[in-house]
């Protein structure tokens, strides 16, 4: 070895340090990766300035609804006490609404998306967030020149503060027991839509996070190597960013699973992914953030106690009905099949049942499916806790209808489509009676938020199985007519089917109706056919209680016709296919500038 050798010092290849994560932009930092990772070039003060622009957002937004849903309670309550006023005239209280609400109510609550799938206020909200996103995302970006490495730097880490915050709110409405849902009296379908919404909003905001860190670390060369091979470095030195890129792809992943035709065309399936890509991005996520303890970790930790609230609370009410461990039993699931392709599904359970008129519950049948659970309108329920006048006479008022802790049944009618709904029809046509017994659970109640009570006129519209969500409406306004404790002086059932046979699926509880007193002085029960000859009208054993019409429904006329002899407030809802929902809200729309009319509509959408 040579002196020259010996006296010249030893150079050290520098090694990048991925997992520094303070901000150092100086010419003197030598780490080429520098405005790939950490927080070199990344804005801070701004990025946490727009998520608490967007937490004042969201929370005057609730605050509104909250208002709202306050004003309306407190109307309906004076509009009920009114009612039942001893002297007092229904006529007194004709109005359901201020004529002020009148035209917000026409051009707000009734206005049509472009898809005329979904009214309405949710569109404006959802359209608004969206664009405020879009907007301080861009903000500070050169829009006219090319961005400078510490530009992109900079979007990433405003994209990825905001798909942090945004997830939050993409969990916390994706649970059934958000308690926004009974707070607001919103319901879960509402709250879907904006997860929906919001979730595809992380997913674009994720990409360009990726997108950016990709961009600046292609256009590194470190030790003679750049484009996809700088990327590959970075990635085999990281395990943070080896994690976060694991839940890019589950986003992804979410994202084209989660399109409207293959989530209801494989719902089950479309379950099931969906539950183990949340897993793998949540989980990613958190590693992505812990490795380097970046800021947005405890918006981590809030997404997860979410999680565990939400599989407590299911757990809590599917044992709170189903279990009764002094009886040592378990809810028992009787199936039958019907005609018009429908299943009538009765749940014995342990437990009384109190939940409101229109409410609905989850079933779980795991010798039918396995790993999901599906939402059904409970259409009729029976406890042994009533204390029946006479054993030959059904419950005629509200007394009538106290329930002690006895045992009970609750039945659902499940139309057979696709998926577990055909399986169940199937499952029960195999045996030689069409009915069979299995295993399974309710959890529930949800929903019930909208009370009837204060109005003297319910239009209430059902077609085809969305008969099972009003038809416990009619006998609670009937028994608190009769007792004296709601304004109901007036109701219209009017029922659309396509065949006189769905006729089938609720008729022993029609007959129970009918039974009640003063039925025939309250309630109107109109069957609207579209397909039905004069021999099957002529042939067939039709209820005297019912007014069967062999025609489409002409929702407008009946409307009308309603109006124009509406005794007190008057309120139209509407039960069944999005199509039909917007026919019935087109035809309320027309007249909500009188302020004398309101409109509820109960949709499932998922």
């Amino acid at each position: 070895m040579s002196l020259d050798s010996k006296s010249r010092p030893t150079e050290i290849e520098y090694t990048p340090d991925i997992d520094h994560v303070r901000p150092n932009t100086s010419l003197a930092n030598p780490d080429p990766f520098k405005f790939s990772h950490g927080f070199s070039g990344v804005d801070q003060p701004s990025d946490y300035l727009f998520v608490h622009v967007l937490l004042v957002t969201t929370l005057v937004t609730v605050s509104i609804a909250f208002v709202i849903r306050v004003a309306r309670s407190i109307q309906s309550k004076r509009r009920l006490k009114v009612a039942i006023s001893p002297g007092q005239s229904l006529h007194n209280s004709k109005r359901s609404s201020p004529v002020r609400w009148g035209y917000p109510e026409t051009y707000l609550l009734f206005a049509w998306s472009l898809a005329s799938q979904h009214v309405r206020p949710q569109v404006l909200i959802s359209t608004v967030y969206m664009l405020s996103n879009i907007t301080y995302c861009i903000a500070s970006m050169p829009l006219l020149t090319w961005p400078w490495p510490q530009d992109v730097a900079h979007l990433r880490g405003r994209c990825g503060t905001l798909a942090a915050f945004n997830l939050v709110l993409a969990i916390l409405f994706a649970v059934r027991n958000n308690p926004l849902i009974w707070i607001l009296h919103i319901s879960f379908d509402t709250f879907n839509y904006f997860h929906r919404w919001i979730a595809r909003l992380v997913v674009c905001q994720v990409a360009v996070h990726v997108l950016a860190f990709a961009y600046n670390t292609w256009n590194v060369t470190y030790n003679g190597r750049d484009g996809w091979d700088s990327i590959v470095w970075v990635l085999h030195h990281s395990l943070s960013f080896r994690m976060g890129l694991s839940a890019f792809a589950a986003f992804i992943l979410l994202a084209f699973h989660s399109l409207g035709p293959l989530r209801r065309s494989f719902y089950d399936t479309f379950v099931a992914m969906h539950r183990m890509g949340a897993i793998i991005a949540i989980t990613g996520l958190y590693f992505h953030l812990a490795t380097h303890a970046l800021p947005q970790l405890p918006w981590i930790y809030l997404i997860i106690g979410f999680l565990i609230v939400e599989i407590l609370a299911r757990g809590f009410r599917i044992v709170y009905y189903n279990a009764s461990w002094r009886r040592r039993i378990w809810s028992q699931v009787t199936v039958e099949a019907l005609p018009g392709q429908a299943t009538r599904v009765t749940f014995s359970i342990p437990r009384s049942w109190n939940a409101n008129p229109g409410s609905h519950i989850h079933v779980y049948l795991p010798r039918i499916a396995l790993w999901s659970s599906h939402p059904f309108s409970v259409a009729w329920t029976h406890t042994s806790g009533y204390t029946l006048l006479d054993s030959e006479k059904l419950p005629s008022n509200i007394a009538d209808l106290k329930i002690d802790s006895g045992p009970g049944t609750m039945s659902c009618i499940i139309r057979a489509r696709a998926g577990m709904t055909r399986k169940l029809r199937s499952f029960a046509q195999r045996s030689d009676s069409d009915t069979v017994s299995l295993w399974g659970a309710i959890e529930g109640p949800y929903g019930g938020f909208h009370s009837l009570d204060s109005y003297g006129t319910v239009v209430l519209f059902a077609a085809g199985v969305g008969i099972t969500h009003q038809l416990s409406f009619v006998r609670h306004l009937l028994a608190g007519h009769n007792n004296g404790t709601n304004a109901t002086q007036k109701i219209l059932l009017v029922w659309c089917i396509p065949h006189i046979e769905a006729l089938e699926w609720i008729e022993p509880w029609l007959e129970d109706v009918a039974a009640m007193d003063k039925f025939e002085e309250v309630v109107r029960i109109r069957l609207q056919v579209s397909r039905m000859s004069h021999i099957e009208l002529d042939t067939r054993d039709i209820p005297s209680c019912l007014d069967v019409r062999r025609q489409i429904c002409d929702v407008e006329e009946v409307v009308d016709e309603e109006i124009l002899t509406h005794v007190g407030a008057m309120v139209v809802t509407a039960c069944g296919p999005s199509g039909f929902n917007n026919t019935v809200k087109k035809a309320v729309s027309r007249r909500t500038f009188s302020g004398s009319i309101d409109f509820i509509e109960e949709a499932f959408t998922y």
